[in-house]
């Protein structure tokens, strides 16, 4: 129903009105013959009403580029299916119900090929013709082509060879993708036609039927440059012919993977072609993205294999045909070289010669030549001659013109360049003012999100504010890198924070200056309030995010602001504790840092200003949930955001001595302590505690609960909680109380 209508739309408009009044008017001044009996000479004198009707249609009424495109291919693929609806002459009761067709082509005069090749070749729609010529089944794409080449061959003039090395060249090119609407509507029309040839019809026997095991596309093509080979008269015809008989060697016989080019290699390529094509061509209206999309297509039909390899031409055969026309072109003088300024023409031969001849080389060949080392190793010698006389030098483009065709490739989304981001942050970004790479990124934020993107544009700032440059341009750099690490996903935010904290515990701002960093206390404070101000009703991964984009900047301070907000505000440990078990990235790695950041900042921001039982009791809370092993590693293995082990060295086993603080303060420390050995462990066989020296912890506990028994008259509201926490906390671990008692008896009862 969706493609019916997609058809009306454009079948039953002014334009199709136009192209019939075209087709009529020719069809009169052919008189008294049909215009089914057009012969190639009579097209000048007969052909101009269909050609300025197609002119009026696709030039003069469409002012988009897209629109002008879909009707040079509506246009084609209705004349191309007229010729198969009057080559086959099914039964008008049967294609006016199923063909969708039908009322337009009812309305042209019969046609043949020679109307259809004539108009490819008049409007220079050899890309369209190949994009339609695909929809054939190979059988009936290897005849349809044989009558083109048929065609050409017959009284040649140069623009039939030029046609012909066109279709050749976006054969090479064209490798099938998504099919559009219309690719899908003639697809349908010749999959009719074929089935209507299965009758018997008058035309039908006189039809060329190729075996598909003798002939193919290939075949065709070198057949039909050979046999005009003469005609060719222009050295940048020759240029072109040879280039297309090379890459079809190439991609055909030789090459068995797609080759993959650096992103440089290939970027350099595709701005040596626009620079060229803008230097050599007048193009009313240079449209730049379509030049860099041919290009590119251009430089992949060279890199990939044949999607089939020919059935009907062997390797040798297809050399013999090349060494042909390359012994025919040089006594004809056509195949001499500029010395200097090269053609697009000359480049592309260049490359081609050095594609063949590399490959030639490879022993990997040798098997498929067997007999045939003689033809081999003519060919060899002719192409190095040829690649000797190569004395121009290809120009290359400079980072300016490399820079300018990068952005113009990320502001146009344009696939197959995904390693261009890091190009451009790498190596081309110091080609820009401040200004144009500031907005390329704004503009493009997308293309950088991945940790290592991310970590370049970082090294590209830390160099701009080590240099000389605007403080201005720096904090909006510094805005921009932000905001593409705010974007995103969990796991390369997480991965970024890491590298970020194994360089400096600063983050970002631990390699910029202060004057880039000003105004990062008040995202700070504005990023908590507004977690504090939400409370419950605030969205988890919004706080996530958050928290996060404070801490790339600066880990250290975010840290410290989540330690302080988890003890002093009422109930925010909970939230604060479930952000940063989702920011694991903030762990600190015992191989890499000298001790445990979130210890540090709970030890210099809350530690010595717990000043009321509700703080302890939220700061013990805080420390027993981010104790838990909640945190899953990349193969599966269990981690806790913040080790017992830590804990115990930072806020327990230096306040164990005799000579320690107040007796208030001891008591926490043996609450915390039960805190840690109340965890569980990661493994099933040993305890984490048995990795921090227990027997000094041991000692120390047995000296503390000596001293408890000696100074029992003390107070019993201080003195109590000692020998409960002391013997039962241990017991937690190391099994019951006698058991222990008898580990560290001689220490305790001298």
């Amino acid at each position: 129903m969706e493609q019916t209508k997609f058809i009306q739309s454009w079948l039953s408009c002014e334009k199709t009105a136009v192209l019939q009044g075209g087709f009529l008017l020719a069809n009169q001044i052919c008189q008294p013959e049909p215009l089914l009996s057009l012969k190639k000479e009579d097209w000048d004198r007969i052909g101009c009403p269909i050609v300025n009707a197609v002119k009026e249609i696709c030039e003069h009424s469409l002012r988009d580029s897209k629109d002008r495109v879909h009707w040079r291919k509506r246009i084609l693929c209705i004349v191309w299916s007229k010729i198969l609806e009057v080559r086959n002459r099914e039964d008008i009761d049967i294609r006016w119900k199923e063909d969708p067709l039908f009322a337009v082509q009812n309305s042209l005069p019969d046609i043949n090929h020679i109307v259809l090749f004539e108009l490819v070749k008049s409007m220079s729609f050899s890309t369209i013709y190949v994009e339609l010529l695909l929809c054939f089944q190979p059988a009936e794409r290897c005849e349809e082509l044989k009558l083109l080449v048929d065609h050409v061959t017959s009284s040649s003039t140069e623009a039939d060879v030029k046609l012909l090395l066109e279709v050749w060249w976006e054969l090479l090119k064209n490798k099938r993708g998504c099919l559009d609407a219309l690719d899908q509507l003639f697809t349908a029309q010749c999959s009719r036609s074929m089935m209507s040839t299965t009758e018997p019809s008058p035309l039908a026997s006189k039809r060329f039927k190729p075996d598909p095991e003798s002939t193919c596309v290939v075949h065709v093509l070198f057949e039909g440059l050979r046999k005009i080979k003469e005609h060719l008269t222009s050295s940048e015809l020759c240029y072109f012919a040879l280039s297309n008989c090379l890459d079809t060697l190439y991609a055909s016989y030789l090459l068995d993977n797609a080759t993959d080019l650096s992103i440089e290699i290939k970027l350099q390529n595709i701005s040596r072609t626009v620079s060229l094509k803008k230097r050599k061509e007048v193009i009313d209206g240079f449209d730049l993205i379509q030049v860099i999309r041919e290009a590119q297509r251009d430089l992949a039909a060279t890199l990939t294999p044949a999607e089939t390899k020919p059935c009907g031409m062997a390797f040798i055969q297809a050399m013999q045909v090349t060494l042909e026309i390359i012994c025919s072109w040089e006594v004809m003088g056509l195949l001499k070289m500029p010395s200097s300024d090269p053609s697009v023409m000359a480049i592309r031969l260049k490359d081609s010669l050095d594609r063949v001849l590399t490959s030639l080389e490879q022993p990997s060949h040798a098997k498929d030549l067997v007999g045939n080392g003689q033809t081999l190793n003519n060919l060899r010698v002719t192409l190095k001659g040829l690649t000797a006389s190569l004395s121009f030098t290809v120009p290359e483009s400079s980072a300016a013109e490399l820079a300018n065709i990068s952005i113009t490739i990320l502001d146009h989304h344009l696939e197959g360049f995904e390693g261009l981001p890091g190009l451009l942050a790498f190596k081309l970004s110091q080609n820009f003012s401040e200004t144009e790479w500031i907005h390329c990124l704004e503009r493009n934020g997308s293309a950088f999100q991945t940790k290592e993107l991310l970590m370049t544009l970082i090294s590209t700032l830390t160099a701009k504010c080590q240099s000389d440059a605007d403080v201005q341009h720096c904090k909006k750099l510094k805005d921009v890198i932000v905001n593409i690490f705010s974007h995103l996903s969990l796991p390369e935010k997480n991965a970024t924070l890491s590298e970020m904290l194994s360089i400096s515990r600063k983050g970002l701002h631990g390699f910029l200056p202060s004057s880039v960093t000003i105004g990062f206390s008040e995202e700070l404070n504005l990023a908590f309030n507004s977690i504090i101000q939400s409370g419950a009703n605030s969205r988890l991964d919004a706080a996530i995010s958050a928290v996060a984009r404070v801490a790339f900047q600066n880990p250290e301070a975010t840290l410290r602001r989540c330690c302080h907000m988890a003890v002093v505000n009422l109930g925010a440990h909970a939230m604060i504790t479930e952000i940063l078990q989702q920011l694991s990235g903030l762990m600190s790695s015992p191989g890499i840092h000298k001790d445990n950041l979130l210890c540090r900042c709970l030890q210099d921001t809350v530690w010595s200003k717990l000043s009321s039982l509700q703080e302890e009791n939220q700061f013990l809370q805080f420390l027993a949930e981010m104790m838990k092993c909640n945190i899953t590693g990349s193969t599966g293995e269990k981690w806790s955001f913040l080790p017992a082990e830590e804990v115990l060295h930072v806020f327990v086993q230096p306040y164990l001595l005799p000579a320690s603080p107040s007796t208030s303060n001891l008591v926490f420390c043996l609450q915390i302590l039960q805190c840690t050995l109340s965890q569980e462990t990661r493994s099933d066989t040993v305890h984490w505690i048995m990795s921090c020296s227990p027997f000094p912890l041991l000692y120390c506990l047995a000296q503390l609960l000596n001293e408890c028994n000696r100074c029992w008259d003390q107070p019993i509201c201080c003195c109590l909680k000692w020998p409960v926490l002391l013997v039962f906390g241990p017991e937690l671990s190391f099994g019951s109380t006698a058991k222990w008692r008898n580990w560290i008896g001689p220490c305790v009862f001298t």
